[in-house]
């Protein structure tokens, strides 16, 4: 297998290096052995898949997400090619968030602001003190929540806020507010606040900030 294939992590990104030259078999067959010997390390890993050192086709890249999702108990937020979204991210982060229609924002929104859409909300960066998100779906963040963020706005009380590093000045579900640690969040943990991969929802009137997992989300959906 030698350095066919190589894994590397960076800021809830893993980044797969795929080696150009050897056929197509070849690697997808090195990809398998890496993964099951990496399986243990990667178990519950949830982060932005990004492949690089090879020209490949759609149909290839899918062909090994497919084995990624296979071979490991990975949570895929979605696939990125590090330059621009296209079909096969859109299908896997709309999976993460359910039906609906979504806007997605590249980059860092800064202080001053204001993001609002009548569905649902991607961020592909941080959202900076001093700025807001409003989406009538749900809102995802792949980075840093430190502004505000309301979900749900049209009284959709079914609504979700995921952030990669959650630490907001405010949060909102439909009208359920969490400033300065409200009586109305209930924190599974006093510190996870500030974890990593959090997620903040509804349940009977109480806004509920957990660790996003698989678990979670199915918690979600039965709720």
């Amino acid at each position: 297998m030698g350095n066919n294939v190589m894994f590397k992590g960076s800021n809830g990104k893993l980044i797969i290096i795929l080696n150009p030259t050897i056929p197509f078999q070849e690697l997808k067959d090195d990809l398998v052995e890496k993964l099951e010997k990496s399986s243990q390390l990667l178990m519950g890993y949830e982060a932005v898949i990004e492949f690089k050192g090879r020209d490949m086709e759609e149909k290839e890249e899918l062909e090994l997400l497919s084995i990624v999702d296979e071979v490991v108990d990975i949570n895929i937020l979605f696939v990125s090619d590090g330059k621009e979204l296209v079909s096969k991210e859109v299908e896997t982060v709309t999976n993460l968030i359910n039906e609906g229609v979504t806007k997605f924002h590249i980059g860092t929104l800064r202080s001053g602001e204001v993001l609002e859409y009548p569905g649902n909300i991607v961020i592909l960066g941080d959202v900076n003190p001093g700025s807001i998100v409003k989406a009538e779906g749900n809102i995802v963040v792949i980075g840093t929540l430190n502004g505000v963020a309301h979900a749900g706005t049209k009284g959709n009380d079914e609504a979700f806020i995921v952030a990669s590093n959650m630490n907001p000045f405010q949060l909102k579900i439909d009208e359920i507010l969490y400033k300065n640690y409200s009586n109305n969040i209930l924190f599974r943990s006093k510190q996870i606040i500030r974890n990593r991969n959090n997620i903040a929802y509804l349940k009977n009137n109480i806004l509920i900030i957990d660790q996003l997992t698989r678990k979670t989300l199915q918690n979600i959906v039965t709720t």
